[in-house]
């Protein structure tokens, strides 16, 4: 590759995020792609698939020490981190800042939502003040909810990491949320990082907004199953579930953000100064609920996490 392409190293490259914005930089042909893996996962298939597309792959990890992080960031240009927001990221981006990285990118990767509201939501808005505070140079990137969290799981699979998850709809089911499709998350923020306009800013990438009943109309249509035998669960239950432990303030914090407050909407982030990606690439093809939801039955998944 020429040396005049600008250098990323993504942190969170083996996991959900980071391999669809690894791919998708890659496909571009306008960076150099480089990822730090923890020695534990250098042989796993995730990483050689990163091999496979010609990411660079160095042997690290995010508690490495401050000197160490710096050495990994020597010659970069774009920082992107896609780990889990409750991994202390602010070593990494004050190493970010003496190695003179161009712009970084945090772990954010979710939807709207205004302070006080979620707990998740508040740790990834310390994290934005943290490189603020440091007058790191940045790029956050909200991209509304993943779509698939908003389709229900079919019958023949079984809800991970809580009883139930995946098979109950939230709140009225009226309330509109900002999402964006699994696959299309690489593409927004390539375009995004490339981007001199977004230095600095707030961008809402997304692909379109959608209730829950909307979703769920169209996940009967394209599962051809009947989920009317799925849980309808209030907003006092979704309130109640949220003090049950921390991986339930987690989810249903989101849950009672988005479904019952109606915090993630397009209007509420630009009300708010945040950048609309429609706006700013009026070229781009977002994905649509109907292609969006047809692909997703055709090989439905779950994603879990460890907390």
């Amino acid at each position: 590759m020429s040396s005049t392409l600008e250098n990323v190293l993504i942190v969170g490259a083996t996991g959900y995020t980071g391999k669809q914005v690894a791919k998708a930089l890659v496909e571009t042909k306008g960076f150099n792609v480089k990822a730090l893996v923890r020695p534990s996962s250098l042989s796993k298939p995730v990483t050689e698939e990163l091999r496979s597309l010609g990411v660079t792959i160095i042997s690290g990890d995010i508690t490495d020490s401050p000197e160490t992080l710096e050495e990994h960031l020597s010659g970069i240009d774009i920082l992107i981190s896609s780990v889990l927001v409750l991994l202390d990221q602010r070593p990494l981006l004050l190493a970010a800042k003496k190695a003179n990285v161009k712009r970084v990118v945090p772990s954010d990767f979710g939807p709207h939502i205004k302070p006080g509201v979620t707990t998740m939501q508040d740790l990834k808005l310390g994290v934005r003040a943290f490189i603020k505070d440091h007058d790191i140079p940045h790029t956050f990137i909200e991209v509304g909810w993943w779509v698939n969290n908003m389709y229900p799981l079919p019958h023949s699979i079984d809800s991970v990491m809580i009883p139930g998850l995946g098979k109950e709809a939230y709140g009225t089911g009226k309330v509109p949320v900002s999402w964006t499709d699994y696959s299309s998350i690489g593409k927004l923020v390539a375009l995004i990082v490339a981007d001199p306009r977004t230095l600095n800013q707030v961008v809402h990438a997304y692909d379109g907004e959608s209730t829950l009943e909307e979703t769920w109309a169209a996940a009967t249509k394209a599962s051809g199953e009947d989920f009317s035998d799925y849980a309808k669960v209030s907003a006092e239950v979704v309130e109640e579930k949220r003090k049950t432990d921390m991986i339930h303030e987690a989810i249903f914090g989101y849950y009672s953000a988005l479904y019952i407050h109606g915090e993630n909407t397009v209007e509420k982030a630009v009300a708010d100064g945040v950048l609309d990606s429609h706006k700013l690439y009026p070229d781009y093809k977002p994905m649509s609920l109907e292609e969006s939801v047809q692909t997703f039955y055709k090989a439905p998944y779950v994603f879990t996490y460890e907390f």
